[in-house]
């Protein structure tokens, strides 16, 4: 039996340091709809009923962490910032694992579409000598399946999905919400609008949600929040801001947890929010507060772990070392 046990450790240590996947077809997205055309989401491949601890913990020292995403069958992705590496947490696994390689550039936002097992994430150049990109992955290999930039000079921020399959992207730099119409070949201009525009320099619009037949963005220079409804066609309809009975601060990433039940993350005042909607006003709860510049929130298990970036640290704010090993804290809301 220790011998077991030995090699069963012996195996995790060396899969979180090297990672481990099993051989896949890839192919590209809709390759992947073509496989399964229900949107049925398989079972978790999990044995037993494994709960993650407080925390998902990164022990790398550069990788500042921004994006997080969560998969059903209850894989944790965390994107770096800092140099364009994905790691993963399986189910049964006591430690990250790198999924897909550093490039040099950066991770933002994150979500991944169960009924295809695809893994969506905002790719940014930092310099903007490059566009930045719409990317996709195979969620189990790490295969990639397409790319779509945005125009030169805009910024890929964070990603959400509709159910039919329509992916989109908050443009932070140039104001415009863009669609990746499912089928479609490139990013279209969806939503524009004056109030999304952000002073030079600023990043605007960031978090992006789905509820209820409408889409809803998070601006972070003035801490806005505003619904877009969807037209018969899927063309974007009437934009409305919406008015919380609080500040929500600088508001980075967003996520419906129900119909009606948003969490914010408010970055620079290191808080974690509850929105309850009521037409077109919020009323705000405050669930956590003293995070470490968190960015971007995933649910799992009935909780919120919420991505503590350290980013005062990358952009040399604080001078002090980095607190290693990187945090995405449970927030426990049962």
């Amino acid at each position: 039996m220790m011998g077991i046990r030995w090699r069963q450790t012996a195996a995790l240590v060396v899969c979180s340091l090297w990672g481990c996947t099993s051989e896949v077809k890839s192919g590209s997205v809709q390759e992947a709809r073509a496989v399964n055309p229900s949107g049925a989401v398989e079972a978790s491949l999990t044995t037993g009923d494994f709960r993650y601890p407080d925390a998902v913990r990164i022990f790398s020292r550069d990788f500042f962490p921004e994006g997080v995403a969560h998969a059903a069958d209850g894989t944790f992705y965390v994107g770096s910032y800092s140099n364009g590496q994905v790691v993963r947490q399986r189910p049964g696994r006591p430690f990250v694992e790198p999924f897909i390689p550093a490039n040099g550039r950066a991770v933002a936002g994150m979500k991944v579409e169960d009924a295809t097992r695809t893994l969506w994430l905002c790719e940014l150049d930092l310099t903007q000598a490059t566009p930045d990109n719409l990317r996709a992955y195979d969620s189990r290999s790490g295969a990639p399946r397409g790319a779509w930039p945005l125009p030169l000079g805009g910024g890929c921020n964070d990603v959400a999905l509709d159910p039919q399959g329509n992916v989109y992207v908050t443009d932070t730099y140039l104001g415009v919400v863009r669609r990746l119409k499912r089928g479609g070949t490139a990013l279209e201009a969806w939503a524009t609008d004056a109030r999304f525009l952000a002073p030079p320099g600023w990043p605007g619009l960031n978090g992006v949600a789905w509820d209820g037949g409408s889409l809803y963005v998070a601006k972070y220079d003035s801490g806005e929040l505003f619904r877009i409804g969807v037209g018969a066609s899927g063309e974007a309809g009437a934009i409305t801001r919406i008015t919380p009975n609080a500040p929500i601060g600088l508001p980075d990433g967003i996520l419906f947890v129900s119909p009606g039940v948003l969490l914010v993350v408010d970055n620079d005042n290191g808080k974690f929010l509850r929105l309850d909607l009521n037409g077109d006003e919020a009323a705000v709860t405050l669930l956590a507060t003293g995070l470490d510049n968190p960015t971007t929130v995933a649910m799992h298990d009935g909780d919120a772990f919420v991505v503590e970036s350290q980013f005062d640290h990358f952009f040399g704010v604080d001078k002090s070392p980095v607190e290693v090993p990187f945090i995405v804290k449970r927030i426990w809301l049962r």
